[in-house]
């Protein structure tokens, strides 16, 4: 009898003996819905996987977020750590963002959004990419083929071993985007259908990455996200443009470099990089040729200490600054952010879990609000898997530099808007053989000050942004994930549902009709719906979206009605030794619905694809055996 022995690969494990996000909710998106929705946009991936209204002017046009009824600026994007909001709107385009850049999607709802940046008034939404430190070699290459011919094009290639690795990963996307829609506009009773014109789109894309192990504590990282998009902006049914008359065309660089060193009870992360971007945008009816370049440095470092039992202590400084050159401003604008932050996470005998955070901002050497937040989670049987959870927060949002300085109409005299942020809820897990549940409910409450407006100016012919509002947004958030397995066949299920009240409470003017009504294109009621089941290699997965009505003016005397979506995919995935093939099939909207997310923009109907990927994986394996644990 002959025996082998196979020494494994070195394993290192670095674990956080305390959840930070303690008393706060948080939602991480599905690993396989980023997998299914790779060939798409951030905007898609999130409008199917939550129930957040993402505001979008329909396929390849901009498209932001509203969480809890807060604006696209109160909504944080961040990439590895870095806010990717642009300086100048205080927003980011989720267009504009491919799902296939992103590993890991996190949406930190409300106040749990300052354990990374201030501003998330509504709530911020983390990417992230992650090195795989095992020794392989990873090669795929996917097509696409869609409606209203739109193609997409992607490959990676992933290499290396346990000292270094490196990912690359390149697409290009582009799209007609011509399709058909009834013109209400022409003729409400009896609409006319029309065909989107002026719509088309493209995009490309580069992201490498590379780390290295200098030894078994210390790793050191590289990332540069490359993309160039180009788009013309349709007018909606009530305008008549003539072709080509309206576009963008965009161009962006974002590095980071940063180490991470680990220490018997510390670990201690520091990044540094740099973001660039230029913009042209074009409206030959209004003579409108615009350059902007904003180019902006990010730096920050996060130490974490453990020698003490059952408490990790954080501390942190970051600092940002912008510069901004644009045709909108009257010349070129700077702005500095310095942060300092600390924070504890403490557990009373694994029942009870502490989180307590204070972040102080300064910005241009002016102190911004001080912004202390705090959470508790509290199991009431430690065996049962209910568990309790509240947290209170200050949080604030800066004015962008167009509010500032946007020639004409900005206004250097705004001031912060701020606001307290208060939550419960409960979450309960059940896992029984196969079978597992994860179910949460969350009450909310949140009073923002000196909301920034922009109206028509009394004297001059343009608009203007004001201290204006007092708003306040409640509501409740449900949450139901369930998967399991019934013989040789995988299912999951899940349903997120959203009912959000957001008020003006202050009146702007003498005749303001606002008080007391539902803002702007914020829908109260929003469902979202997942069931997926996997069998012999296939994949079959329906989802389905609910928004409720919007209202279009500030008096709620006009709305845009409710509208659902319904999607159909199936996958089929083939193994042969190293190779795997995976066909897609997929109908977008499949009963048709014509609907608008935005007044006079019209969305597409009933639309197909069909995907092909091709994926190679080599792992290797030598004969070292080591494994390490440490803790961060």
């Amino acid at each position: 009898m002959i025996f082998d022995t196979l020494n494994l690969q070195a394993v290192e494990i670095f674990s956080s003996k305390l959840d930070n996000s303690a008393g706060y909710t948080v939602f991480h998106i599905d690993s396989s819905q980023i997998t299914q929705y790779e060939t798409q946009n951030l905007s898609e991936l999130i409008s199917a996987s939550t129930p957040i209204f993402v505001k979008s002017y329909g396929q390849g046009s901009l498209a932001t977020s509203s969480i809890r009824g807060a604006s696209a600026t109160h909504t944080q994007v961040m990439w590895n750590g870095v806010n990717i909001n642009s300086p100048m709107p205080g927003q980011s385009d989720f267009s504009q963002v491919p799902v296939f850049f992103i590993d890991k999607a996190m949406i930190y709802y409300g106040p749990g959004s300052i354990f990374q940046t201030s501003g998330g008034l509504g709530g911020s939404i983390s990417l992230e990419t992650k090195t795989n430190w095992q020794n392989r070699l990873q090669a795929e290459v996917q097509q696409q083929f869609a409606s209203f011919e739109t193609t997409n094009t992607s490959a990676r290639l992933d290499i290396g071993n346990q000292k270094f690795q490196s990912s690359t990963r390149l697409f290009y996307t582009q799209s007609a985007n011509n399709y058909d829609y009834y013109d209400i506009a022409a003729n409400r009773e009896n609409p006319p259908v029309e065909q989107r014109k002026n719509a088309a789109f493209r995009q490309t894309g580069l992201l490498q990455e590379l780390a290295w192990k200098t030894d078994t504590k210390t790793a050191l990282w590289a990332k540069i996200w490359l993309q160039e998009n180009h788009r013309e902006i349709p007018p909606n049914m009530l305008v008549n443009a003539p072709d080509g008359n309206e576009g963008s065309h965009e161009q962006l660089a974002r590095g980071i470099v940063g180490v991470d060193q680990f220490f018997d009870h510390a670990s201690l992360k520091v990044q540094t990089g740099l973001l660039y971007s230029f913009m042209n945008y074009k409206n030959e009816i209004s003579q409108i040729d615009d350059d902007n370049v904003l180019t902006s440095s990010v730096t920050s470092a996060i130490y974490n200490f453990q020698g003490f039992e059952n408490l990790v202590i954080t501390t942190g400084l970051d600092y940002n600054h912008h510069r901004v050159e644009s045709d909108n401003y009257s010349g070129t604008k700077l702005r500095n952010e310095v942060a300092a932050f600390a924070g504890a996470n403490y557990a009373i005998k694994n029942r009870a879990f502490l989180n307590l955070l204070i972040r102080q901002e300064l910005i241009d050497n002016k102190p911004a609000p001080f912004t202390p937040s705090f959470g508790v989670s509290f199991k009431p049987v430690v065996d049962w898997g209910l568990l309790l959870k509240a947290n209170i927060a200050r949080n604030f949002k800066a004015p962008s530099l167009n509010d500032l300085y946007w020639s004409p109409g900005g206004n250097p005299d705004l001031q912060n808007e701020s606001g307290f942020s208060y939550e419960a809820g409960m979450e309960y897990e059940l896992k029984i053989s196969k079978f597992k549940l994860n179910s949460q409910v969350t009450c909310f409450y949140n009073d923002i000050d000196n909301w920034i407006m922009w109206q028509p100016d009394s004297v001059f012919s343009y608009w203007t942004p004001s201290n204006l509002k007092n708003v306040v947004s409640k509501g409740m958030e449900l949450s139901i994930n369930a998967n399991g397995e019934l013989g040789k066949v995988n299912w999951k299920y899940s349903l997120q549902y959203a009912f959000t009240s957001a008020e003006n409470v202050e009146a702007v003017s003498e005749n303001d009709q606002s008080v007391g009504k539902q803002l702007i294109y914020v829908p109260k009621n929003s469902v979202n719906q997942i069931v997926g089941i996997g069998m012999w290699g296939f994949d079959v997965n329906y989802t389905l979206n609910y928004t409720g009505e919007r209202y279009t003016t500030s008096d709620n005397s006009r709305y845009l009605p409710a509208f659902t979506t319904q999607d159909f995919s199936m996958s089929k995935s083939l193994v042969i030794k190293r190779n795997t093939f995976k066909l897609q099939f997929a109908i977008n909207n499949f009963t048709n619905k014509q609907y608008q997310v935005i007044a006079w923009q019209p969305m597409p109907g009933r639309n197909y694809s069909i995907s092909v990927k091709y994926v190679f994986n080599k792992k290797c394996y030598n004969y070292e055996t080591s494994t390490r644990l440490y803790s961060q």
